[in-house]
């Protein structure tokens, strides 16, 4: 973006969870037209009253991304109207890093500026969405909403009521095009109601997990409120929509007369919708506009038609849980993290045989900036909260990708942020071994399972854990074939060699032949004994006899959907032929259980919606790894 536009604000003083209405004309010689815009925090286009497009890119207020959208098909010849409402969130949380309420816009006609954001834009808080509202549906979503169409007029046609003056926002921030392709919203699904109580409450089915943007029309015959509850699952005949602190929720006051309504600001991730009018609607249609990023699945038949279910079943999961970046689940979070984005990544190579997205989600986690050296828990958050093993699965997915698309070029990007993180790993450690960070801030979380979730929001004693050393000891060694891929010196190996001499002092048990979850007790999981070996403090006939003991009867905790993957590595590591019927077999039981009960995408964890108080999530993209396991076995 050049130097013509200014960021702007509506002439108040900006508050949390606001919106602000901006009005701008130009004229069309008739060619092509294209916008550049940014927002702190969201916005929608329209062109003529024509939405056009939506989505702010998440970013950081230091590494701020602007899209170029091509507006030429929505424009006439001679004087058009550009209206942009955005969404000023101005609250922290796991998916958002707080900036300044500022939209900043550059039209082109053909080749010459036709209009760009300044004083002159003409702007107001929108009089239709409840500025203020303050109303959360999860700490990593952020806010819901209230629309009040009965305030609604036709501003974004170009006649202004109550319009002002912008102000000047006094911000110069550095503008980077988006990394990835914009989504593309589809045709609204069709769906069909399961409850109709007196016209006044409906239960709709949209048929299969989903995520996309509420659209609904009705009629009412007078004004009155609606509350539009949403989940991926019903109980006892209704979508369950508190769940401990969290309100799966919006609201929209409709007038009497007919309401035809879309949001375009806030991705729903559901199956089910429940309207809960105050008087009796005609309802038309409740649904969704799908929303899903642009790109060609690899095409892949299997014998087996369970087998080709479920990786049918794995790459849908995929898709739902990949918009602006990697999301874990988009029902209840929408968060890009390292551990999930890693799984997702490596399946996405076999899905879709596309590098731009991983690329640029791994960019994104790089510009990360927290003042322990560490990586937040999600990217971009304002949040102070850490799961430090989560940093090192960072190196993984970036060894992976450079591995997978030959691009050197991101590796060389992002090495001092690369190498800085592991420093602050390497001065954490503390007689050859690291112990676990013991502030608040730090989650020494490694996986769902007993013994290895850590405290979250909670001090911690000072430990040594197992398997924070071996996923240490496990980065090293991916940052060493990092290094000698770009040609650069690393003494990364021989400080993994020191420490897995360490680990195997400290935390393997000869008698049961095991590794420990942690120093000086006897517990036993599935994930450290995995990690164990795929970092080489297990080795030659150690290493056998865990594959032996993991495949048998044991008292191990098992591991879950998403860290299954490591048990497999290992087991194809030591003996593929041996253990590949194995690892076949277990992914056909535990998915087809997911099956057996209706899922339409795969689960967090194989207890469904039960687990995590009833907060689990039926989607979740890191229980796709079938598609890796079934691609290069099968």
């Amino acid at each position: 973006m050049k130097a013509d536009s200014k960021w702007i604000w509506a002439d108040t003083e900006p508050k949390k969870d606001s919106y602000a209405e901006f009005v701008d004309t130009f004229n069309f010689s008739g060619d092509s037209a294209r916008l550049l815009i940014s927002a702190d925090s969201n916005y929608t286009v329209y062109i003529n009253g024509r939405f056009v497009d939506s989505g702010q890119y998440p970013d950081f207020p230091y590494y701020k991304v602007y899209d170029n959208i091509d507006i030429t098909s929505y424009c006439v010849r001679g004087k058009n109207t550009l209206a942009v409402i955005v969404w000023y969130y101005g609250q922290k949380n796991m998916s958002y890093f707080p900036g300044n309420a500022a939209l900043r816009y550059e039209l082109y006609d053909g080749g010459q500026l036709a209009c760009c954001s300044g004083a002159k834009t003409q702007s107001r808080l929108s009089p239709s969405y409840k500025n203020g509202y303050n109303k959360v549906i999860t700490g990593q979503l952020g806010f819901s909403f209230l629309y009040d169409s009965t305030k609604e007029d036709e501003w974004k046609s170009g006649l202004l009521n109550g319009f002002k003056s912008s102000v000047v926002v006094n911000q110069n921030l550095p503008m980077f095009e988006r990394p990835v392709n914009k989504l593309t919203v589809g045709k609204r699904r069709d769906s069909i109601v399961l409850k109709n109580d007196e016209n006044r409450h409906f239960l709709i089915d949209i048929g299969s997990e989903e995520v996309g943007y509420l659209t609904l029309r009705l009629h009412s015959q007078i004004r009155q409120k609606l509350v539009v509850a949403y989940g991926e699952h019903i109980i006892d005949g209704c979508v369950r929509r508190m769940i401990g602190t969290r309100d799966f929720s919006v609201e929209v006051v409709v007038g009497e007369g007919v309401t035809d309504y879309t949001n375009y600001f806030r991705r729903l991730g559901l199956r089910y919708l429940e309207i809960f009018a105050e008087s009796e609607i005609e309802l038309e249609y409740a649904s969704v506009l799908p929303c899903f990023y642009p790109l060609k699945k690899v095409e892949k038949s299997f014998a087996d038609p369970l087998i080709q279910r479920i990786y049918d079943v794995s790459v849908r999961t995929l898709e739902l849980c990949m918009h602006d970046h990697y999301e874990d689940c988009p029902w209840r979070e929408q968060a890009l993290y390292a551990m999930d984005s890693r799984n997702q990544i490596l399946c996405g190579y076999y899905a879709f045989d596309e590098y731009r997205f991983p690329r640029a989600n791994l960019y994104l986690m790089s510009k990360d900036n927290r003042a322990d050296g560490l990586l937040s828990i999600c990217t971009p958050s304002g949040e102070d909260l850490t799961i430090p093993s989560f940093s090192l699965h960072y190196y993984n997915e970036v060894y992976e990708y450079t591995k997978y698309s030959g691009d050197l070029t991101l590796a060389r990007e992002i090495m001092p942020k690369l190498r800085s993180v592991l420093d602050t790993f390497l001065n954490h450690m503390e007689n050859g071994l690291i112990p676990t960070f013991t502030q608040e801030c730090h989650w020494n979380f490694y996986e769902w399972a007993d013994d290895l979730s850590g405290k979250l929001h909670r001090t911690d004693n000072k430990s040594l854990e197992a398997a924070l050393n071996c996923m240490l000891s496990l980065a090293l060694d991916r940052m060493h074939k990092i290094c000698e891929m770009l040609g650069e010196p690393s003494d990364y190996k021989g400080i993994a060699d020191r420490l897995n001499n360490k680990i195997v002092e400290v935390f393997y048990d000869r008698e049961h032949q095991l590794f420990v979850n942690r120093a000086g007790e006897h517990k036993y999981s599935e994930l450290v004994n995995s990690l164990a070996v795929l970092c080489g403090a297990a080795k030659d006939e150690k290493a056998d006899k865990i594959a032996e003991i993991m495949t048998g009867e044991n008292a191990l905790t098992k591991a879950t959907l998403s860290m299954a993957c490591f048990k497999y590595d290992v087991l194809l590591m030591i003996d593929k032929d041996k253990y590949k019927d194995y690892i076949l077999n277990d992914i056909r039981v535990k998915y087809k259980k997911m099956l057996d009960l209706g899922a339409t995408s795969f689960w967090e964890t194989e207890k469904g919606d039960s687990d995590f108080s009833n907060a689990g999530s039926l989607c979740h993209g890191w229980s796709a790894m079938p598609v890796y396991y079934f691609s290069i076995l099968l």
